[in-house]
């Protein structure tokens, strides 16, 4: 999957979820709402065929957790010394490296991206996953919709 059909996929889908789910919006859920709503326009899509899956929260690398180096946070395994990740959405090919496409984080507007970044980076370099970006998405204080997508290169 090239960037421009990751755009493509990833901006049909949020005109998807805006169109059709902008009660989430005006109610202000949490992200992983809209994560799952993001998710499921992203798998309706043509551009998603087998072996590909689009996964929310897919928390597995082969039979093991996700981990990835990254400085410690809330979900740290002291033993292994590897950070657990729950990517907010994927689209690959599970139980193999073969086909990691995209990994999007996703966050409301205002929200701290940083940390998020370096765990996009990490996806990109340890485990080979072609693109990555955060979603910037949400209603804003004089009801304008961010939609934004931020894409991660190297």
């Amino acid at each position: 999957m090239t960037r421009e059909e990751a755009a493509t996929l990833v901006n049909s889908a949020i005109d998807l979820l805006v169109q059709n789910d902008y009660a989430l919006l005006d109610l202000d859920v949490t992200e992983r709402s809209l994560s799952y709503r993001l998710a499921h326009y992203m798998a309706l899509s043509d551009a998603i065929q087998p072996p590909l899956t689009v996964d929310c929260e897919y928390n597995r690398h082969f039979g093991d957790p996700k981990r990835l180096r990254l400085p410690p946070r809330k979900a740290l395994d002291r033993e292994i010394r590897a950070t657990t990740v729950f990517p907010d959405i994927l689209v690959h090919e599970r139980n193999t490296d073969v086909n990691n496409h995209v990994v999007l984080e996703l966050k409301k507007p205002g929200e701290d991206i940083s940390y998020d970044e370096r765990k996009l980076r990490a996806f990109r370099h340890e485990l080979g996953y072609a693109h990555t970006a955060h979603v910037i998405l949400g209603r804003v204080a004089n009801d304008a919709i961010i939609r934004e997508v931020v894409w991660i290169d190297d």
